[in-house]
């Protein structure tokens, strides 16, 4: 690795349905989500179109916090780790499909070779950001 780049801080969530990740620089903990955290959480795996997690799975949520303030609880079903990557790790998405899928920002190629999907949590809305009359979208454009 090239000690003039600096490595990307990543959080790995492994997740059966597929791996993701968030920027641990985004990460103010992670807690039990049943135990620690009472307010809303997001599944942002099944707003992208997989399977919601079961209920009977053992979740933790991963809370992020977004350049406004606001903190974000993603459930993660699976181990999770920490590790620094290198930035040619972190792959941009191709143009059509980084169009098509604003949750996602890239995919991380991790030591080991496996994928994650680098997830963005301020894409995430919620009923009570939008006002009388404006539809609810991810592009709020």
């Amino acid at each position: 690795m090239d000690l003039a780049r600096k490595s990307v801080g990543i959080v790995h969530v492994h997740d059966p349905r597929v791996h993701w990740s968030v920027r641990a620089a985004q990460v103010m903990r992670i807690a039990a989500a049943a135990a620690e955290w009472h307010a809303p959480t997001v599944d942002m795996l099944a707003m992208i179109g997989a399977p919601a997690t079961p209920r009977n799975t053992a979740l933790r949520v991963v809370i992020v916090r977004e350049a406004s303030g606001r903190d974000i609880a993603l459930l993660a079903a699976g181990p999770i780790d920490v590790a620094d990557v290198d930035p040619s790790d972190v792959l941009p998405l191709p143009a059509a499909l980084a169009a098509s899928a604003p949750y996602i920002s890239a995919i991380v190629v991790a030591r080991d070779g496996s994928l994650s999907l680098l997830l963005e949590p301020s894409t995430v809305t919620f009923a009570e950001d939008t006002v009388l009359g404006e539809e609810l979208c991810p592009s709020r454009s």
